[in-house]
């Protein structure tokens, strides 16, 4: 167990986020897939995932122990990854972990010695591990931590921080002054002036506890709803119709689809003319639903994050979207 001190200036300044992290989802899907016993909440996208298993990706589980999960999948879970750099901070650090608690395999003792073969190796289980375990479910996930940090905060505005620490998880506890965080770890930790963020996790069974330099993380799952594979988009939802009108949302549902989106396809996508393609291009710029950039006598198009939401939000009735900057105590 985790014990924690709170001051009221602490408490002010903790916060539950409302976007998820990405790359700790990625790093606790291969925790689900090593864990047999994971909560039934997760047995759809276990199903899921496990017919489109690759057996080459279980090199991946040589990262994992039951105390130790790798915490620097941040890179290749990004929409458009980057490759993991085994030699970033996070990345020696776990892997240094491993080499003290005596689990080194020689997967993780060549990543461990730089050999670039074993880099790569992993850069390519981790790019198709993503596309069969995160990918597919990044709505749903989304979703799923939108809406435990939305009830969080009700919890706050009605119940203040006390109904707040006290809802999260079972597995969280406090007192008044001390928080407990039922872990398999024995410690008593002070926040030493960093703030306290509390990280619903959709792929997560378990609280985990992660002091960093400019923070202190408490991830806890994120509910119990099923996480299902996320529907794809063809045609703009009847909500969107009605609020945009049906080409303009037809407009926006194109560059959600298809990221650096020409003004050209675009107007293809329509049946317009590229100079109507254009206008309707500038309004959703203006309304902040979109992003324009252009590359020479090129235009290209890109949703913002509002104009995803709201895409992927109308045609969502039970799981509502979320937005990014998290909820903070009253």
């Amino acid at each position: 167990m985790i014990r924690i001190s709170l001051s009221p200036t602490d408490l002010e300044r903790l916060r539950v986020a409302d976007a998820p992290d990405f790359g700790y989802e990625l790093a606790q899907s291969g925790a689900q897939l090593a864990d047999r016993t994971s909560g039934r909440h997760l047995a759809v996208w276990r199903r899921e995932v496990t017919r489109a298993w690759n057996p080459h990706h279980s090199r991946l589980f040589d990262l994992y122990t039951n105390l130790y999960l790798p915490a620097f999948f941040d890179q290749i879970a990004h929409a458009t990854p980057s490759g993991i750099d085994p030699e970033s901070p996070p990345a020696t650090a776990h892997l240094r972990d491993l080499a003290r608690s005596g689990a080194l395999t020689p997967f993780t003792r060549a990543l461990a010695d730089g050999h670039s073969g074993a880099t790569s190796a992993l850069n390519q289980i981790l790019t198709g591990f993503r596309t069969t375990t995160l990918d597919p479910y990044r709505r749903g996930i989304t979703s799923a931590v939108a809406t435990a940090s939305a009830e969080a905060g009700a919890r706050a505005a009605i119940g203040g921080i006390d109904d707040l620490l006290n809802s999260l998880h079972p597995s969280i506890h406090w007192d008044g002054r001390r928080l407990r965080l039922n872990t398999r770890v024995e410690a008593t930790e002070s926040l030493e002036g960093r703030p306290l963020i509390f990280q619903p996790t959709a792929l997560a069974s378990r609280i985990a506890f992660d002091p960093l330099a400019d923070s202190v993380t408490v991830t806890y799952p994120a509910g119990t709803g099923a996480i299902m594979r996320d529907p794809e988009l063809h045609s703009p939802a009847p909500a969107l119709v009605a609020l945009l009108g049906a080409t303009r949302a037809a407009a926006l549902v194109a560059v959600v689809r298809t990221p650096a989106l020409t003004t050209g396809r675009l107007a293809a996508t329509l049946g317009v003319s590229a100079a109507a393609a254009s206008r309707h291009a500038s309004v959703l710029r203006e309304s902040g639903l979109i992003a324009t950039v252009r590359n020479g006598q090129t235009v290209h198009h890109a949703a913002t994050r509002l104009g995803t939401d709201l895409v992927h939000g109308s045609t969502i009735d039970t799981q509502p979207e979320r937005g990014a900057k998290g909820v903070s105590a009253p």
